[in-house]
């Protein structure tokens, strides 16, 4: 009996091996907006090195068959179990949230010194604010004594070394916990969140937000699954609504990737029919875009991550032009540019999520 279990194991595992060898390689997967791991070069230096062996784990990770039937099988099971976690996000009830680990100690060192260094040269005055996730906001939605980074404490940290003048957006957000600030299968903030976002920036610049009352929201979709329903497998939540409250009225966007100049806009609904429906702020990644709102007002270089892409709309009011520029992609430093456009003023506005991860602020300077 146990010899025929073993058989039929190995005949199983064998057996989808070579379907998944047999079936073509994806290159992208739409469930998990990302791109997938392909056939990895042989060569015996990267086997000595153990890259080629790195390389083709994830490579079979990402490319066994029926890989998003079994990640939602996972999460099932995970569910059925009591587990409260799966693939780093926690399962709270109708809201998935993703667990921010604790930060290497050298990574988040180097980037505050990288955007001290740009702060003590530029020829403007320079700001930082940090962004709370869902992590902390919601603290009290996540399984008791689920293990994660303490925000609070990371972002005190930085506010107090950095050389940047400081602007607090985790108390704006605190005041609204209530409030559905973030997505419950994503982990960006919601039009509403970024309005809370937006509103601390610009009083901490001094210019004073509109009141939310201004705004009429209007639904473009109520059928956004996230990135943190892909990642979890936990098919079994409902997808999130995409409000806009920030008309686009006046305002043009030109992107710029590769030298190219294209035609951009601040709502993109062409994204609605995507899996991506996030990308429907902006356009989605780009290196660098031109946001011209044909107001008066000073100029403004916002450094940032993705979560900006939902709160632009709500600084048009203030700025005559609003230049979103992503170290991910954009290598050409920051001080020509600045001079070189009459820049008034620089904002680095990043998660603490991805602060504490990214690799390319030392490209500011």
């Amino acid at each position: 009996m146990k010899k025929a279990l073993v058989i039929l194991f190995a005949a199983f595992l064998g057996g989808f091996l070579a379907l998944s060898l047999a079936l073509p390689d994806r290159a992208f997967s739409p469930l998990e907006n990302r791109n997938l791991a392909q056939a990895p070069a042989l060569s015996l230096d990267r086997v000595f090195s153990g890259a080629f062996e790195a390389d083709a784990e994830a490579y079979v990770t990402d490319q066994f068959a029926f890989r998003d039937g079994w990640t939602a099988l996972k999460a099932v099971c995970e569910r059925l179990l009591g587990k409260k976690e799966n693939n780093g996000v926690y399962l709270c009830g109708d809201t998935l949230i993703e667990r921010i680990a604790e930060p290497e100690e050298d990574r988040l060192a180097a980037n505050i010194r990288a955007v001290n260094k740009f702060a003590e040269n530029a020829a403007v005055p320079v700001y930082l604010t940090i962004l709370p996730t869902a992590q902390e906001i919601w603290r009290d939605k996540l399984p008791a004594g689920a293990p994660g980074a303490d925000e609070a404490a990371l972002i005190a940290r930085i506010a107090e070394e950095t050389a940047a003048q400081y602007i607090d957006t985790l108390s704006a957000l605190r005041a609204h916990t209530e409030e559905p600030v973030f997505y419950r299968t994503d982990h960006h903030w919601t039009s509403l969140g970024a309005y809370w976002g937006a509103a601390a920036l610009l009083e901490g610049l001094g210019l004073g937000a509109e009141p939310l009352s201004a705004f009429a929201p209007e639904t473009v979709s109520t059928e956004f699954y996230g990135t943190l329903y892909s990642r979890s497998g936990a098919r079994f939540i409902a997808p999130d609504a995409i409000d806009v409250y920030a008309t686009d009225e006046g305002v043009s966007v030109t992107r710029y990737e590769g030298g190219e100049a294209t035609p951009g806009a601040l709502y993109d609904y062409s994204q609605l029919d995507r899996k991506d429906k996030y990308a429907f702020f902006m356009g989605g990644n780009q290196p660098l875009a031109v946001v011209k709102t044909g107001r008066e007002g000073p100029k403004l270089l916002l450094v940032r991550d993705s979560y900006a892409d939902s709160e632009v709309p709500f600084l048009t009011t203030r700025f005559s032009e609003i230049h979103l520029l992503d170290l991910r992609y954009y290598r050409e430093g920051l001080a020509g540019y600045i001079a070189e456009h009459g820049v008034d003023c620089v904002v680095v506005s990043y998660s603490v999520r991805n602060f504490i991860t990214d690799t390319n602020l030392r490209f500011m300077n």
